[in-house]
């Protein structure tokens, strides 16, 4: 047997009548809601903030919105893109919708095709109540990947699970993941393997190369908790080699992912509650019965985590009223240009986009970059008085924002801020937030260099010769400085040791600071001649 003959033999599964229409109108229904409602997803919010940055011309390289500089691309290369051009609420409901078309053509060949289509459906609709944009887009690819190697078109299946790596690298490593017994096992070592196996590799390869490891995601031990349940279940489930390892090597897997911080962590929990029970109902030979009994963990979690995050919408109830007040007081004071804002963030992160968009936030919505920058809000008994104040100056923020209602991981920000600190001068508030202003702040682009115009994808700045001179701007493979009147000449720029830039020029001048994508950059060298 090898990884594309699976058993034709009929189960009760299928002495139900095959319905792919009614599973399009399902997911037409879900979608149709959710467009309709529109609710405040905290992963949607993100996915909207990266979109309006596309839009005001933020590419893949560098934005300067967040965290004092970051890469777009290392969050997904092509969705903010999509996402400009029809918007991130439409483009998961196109998602949703593609992945429940391609449901029944990829589940013909399976154990149980009728449960394992509508398992895909349901796992789609369950990943859209989630606001997740990017694994969606990746997840549509990566289906539709399977299907051309189902149907024999061995270079097209690698190149669309390349395509899904650039929209999430989540997507083809969870099918690199299902693949690697198959890989392991003499038997089916054949083509179709060795195709989805490269294809696997170059949609995680890729992304990595052009823009390196994320920063570390949490992983709550009850997360860890279900996904060992769910893998017990899918052992259950799964009994003939070689189909029978991938639990027990997602097992190993998530057991590694939780030991030691990477940027995968508790996202790997997508692989057990959506992707691992369509494994089970793809290659099981067990009962009807039995299989329902061994997802029943897979299937609690997945509800679990999608009722969530909807109740945590409906608790908050941000909207764009909530902000309006507070960003018409900050885009009235007059030294915003130049300094960062802090915002102790409510409900779902929706000022991440809804304040964002026009404001350098010093943090954002990235829990990678955020545990990668500001260590102070994770490392238990870190943050006191002296070390935020300390945090504040470095990171070039002039206002700190408090909700009132502020998200669960930022309560014990709001409370030392709202204990009264000597160095923050409470400046306006109302009933959603209180602003305050911090004494002797930094600013991002200090003298002698000179801030002269920034948007969300460039700074242009009056650099006098000589240096290096210091800047709070996160350095980055891609981050160039080039002279205005003259772009063959560059400024260099450097890395300080704390995670800064500096910059020196030879000639004097203006000179733009942006993102480019270039070899050079991604093999992170200087340009040959700076000035």
């Amino acid at each position: 047997m090898n990884a594309t003959d699976i058993l034709n033999r009929p189960s009760r599964f299928d002495q139900l009548r095959r319905l792919p229409l009614l599973q399009l109108l399902v997911a037409a229904i879900a979608t149709g809601l959710l467009w309709a409602f529109s609710p405040t997803l905290g992963d949607l919010q993100a996915a909207i903030a990266r979109e309006e940055a596309a839009r005001s011309g933020v590419g893949i390289g560098y934005w300067f919105g967040w965290y004092g500089g970051v890469s777009p691309g290392s969050y997904s290369l092509i969705v903010p893109a999509l996402s400009a051009a029809v918007g991130s609420l439409a483009l998961l409901c196109l998602a949703t919708f593609a992945i429940a078309a391609l449901a029944h053509p990829v589940s013909r060949r399976a154990a149980h095709p009728t449960a394992l289509s509508w398992a895909i459906v349901v796992a789609a609709i369950l990943n859209m109540m989630s606001g997740r944009v990017t694994f969606a887009v990746g997840a549509a690819f990566a289906l539709a990947a399977l299907l051309l190697m189902q149907r024999r078109y061995a270079f097209g299946c690698a190149a669309v699970l390349l395509i899904s790596g650039l929209a999430s690298p989540l997507a083809p490593a969870f099918v690199g993941l299902a693949v690697v017994p198959f890989l392991i096992h003499r038997g089916t070592r054949g083509r179709a393997v060795w195709t989805v196996t490269v294809g696997a590799v170059l949609g995680v390869a890729v992304p990595f190369v052009l823009f390196g490891a994320p920063g570390a995601q949490g992983f709550p031990w009850t997360t860890l908790f279900w996904c060992l349940l769910i893998a017990a279940g899918a052992v259950v489930a799964l009994t003939e080699t070689p189909s029978r390892w991938i639990p027990w090597l997602a097992a190993v897997a998530v057991l590694v992912i939780f030991s030691f911080p990477n940027g995968v962590g508790s996202n790997i929990s997508r692989f057990f509650c959506l992707v691992l029970p369509c494994v089970c109902l793809y290659f099981s030979r067990r009962s009807p019965r039995v299989l329902a009994l061994a997802l029943v963990p897979a299937l609690v979690y997945a509800m679990f985590v999608a009722v969530t995050d909807q109740v945590a919408v409906a608790d908050a109830g941000d909207t764009a009223q909530d902000y309006g007040p507070l960003k018409s007081r900050l885009l009235a004071t007059d030294d915003l240009d130049n300094h960062r804002v802090e915002m102790v963030d409510g409900g779902t992160h929706a000022g991440s986009h809804l304040l964002g968009s026009t404001v350098k936030l010093a943090r954002g919505w990235e829990n990678q970059s955020d545990s990668r920058y500001n260590p102070i809000f994770y490392v238990p008994g870190a943050l006191t008085p002296d070390t935020y104040r300390d945090w504040l100056r470095e990171n070039a923020v002039g206002y700190v924002a408090v909700s009132s209602d502020p998200l669960r991981q930022l309560k014990k920000e709001a409370a030392l801020v709202n204990t009264g600190l000597p160095y923050l001068t409470k400046t306006w508030s109302n009933r959603d937030w209180t602003l305050y202003r911090l004494a002797d702040a930094r600013p991002i682009v200090p003298p002698p260099v000179r801030l002269v115009t920034d948007s969300p994808s460039r700074l242009v700045v009056d650099i006098p010769a000589g240096g290096p001179y210091p800047m709070q701007i996160r350095p980055n493979r891609y981050l160039v400085a080039r002279n205005v009147a003259d772009p063959s000449i560059s400024a260099c720029v450097a890395e300080t040791p704390q995670g800064w830039i500096t910059i020196r020029a030879l000639t004097p001048g203006q000179y733009t600071l942006e993102g480019t994508i270039s070899v050079r950059g991604v093999l992170a060298e200087q340009p040959p001649v700076c000035g």
